[in-house]
């Protein structure tokens, strides 16, 4: 298999860059905003000041009420 030159590798790069930004900024939206589930979901998260991108929440009162919740549950 012969290397592609820098040109070429460099145009695919951005190609497929355009493309997964298309996809997470333009599809996904679209997506969202087409399915009344995800929507409500959507503005849910939106109105709780809940960001779905972190990945632990210590300042989100749900999630407090999560732990409770767990914590009585599994001591029954």
């Amino acid at each position: 298999m012969t290397e592609q030159s820098f040109p070429i590798r460099l145009k695919n790069f951005a190609l497929a860059t355009g493309v997964a930004l298309a996809f997470v900024y333009l599809f996904l939206p679209m997506l969202t905003n087409s399915f009344g589930i995800l929507h409500r979901m959507s503005v849910y998260l939106d109105n709780n000041g809940i960001d779905p991108t972190r990945y632990y929440y210590t300042d989100v009162e749900q999630v407090k009420e999560a732990e409770n919740y767990l914590r009585i549950a599994l001591e029954k």
